[in-house]
């Protein structure tokens, strides 16, 4: 009989998907600044260290790399401003939600709302 490996956690696997989201944008040479691809890629240098840990990343966490995917998309795709402001609103809740359980990746996402608005989005 094969041996039957545990199915991956819900919100790690919600985490991976953000994380592939964000890859593909920094992928692309597209209208992302310097400042904003640096931001992003510790993001996500961060979330895989989280997801690297033994125990599952909260549901918290989870949110705030799927607010986070969300704005990137938003911005990459040139989003209208009222997209735009809902996506940094909702990232900005996540981050308040996640900051006791992962200050450092809150921290992150912190200056990626403050470096999109340094570039004025």
């Amino acid at each position: 009989m094969p041996e039957k490996f545990p199915s991956p956690e819900p919100m790690a696997t919600g985490v991976q998907s953000s994380l592939h989201a964000i890859a593909e944008i920094l992928r692309d040479p597209k209208p992302l600044s310097r400042e904003v691809r640096s931001v992003l890629a510790e993001l996500v240098e961060e979330l895989a260290h989280l997801l690297a840990m033994p125990s599952p990343p909260t549901s918290e966490v989870a949110h705030l790399a799927e607010s986070t995917a969300n704005l990137t998309r938003a911005v990459h795709h040139g989003a209208s401003p009222s997209v735009l402001a809902t996506a940094k609103d909702r990232l900005e809740a996540a981050l308040f939600a996640a900051e006791a359980k992962a200050p450092l990746l809150a921290g992150l996402a912190r200056r990626l709302l403050d470096t999109l608005a340094n570039i004025g989005i």
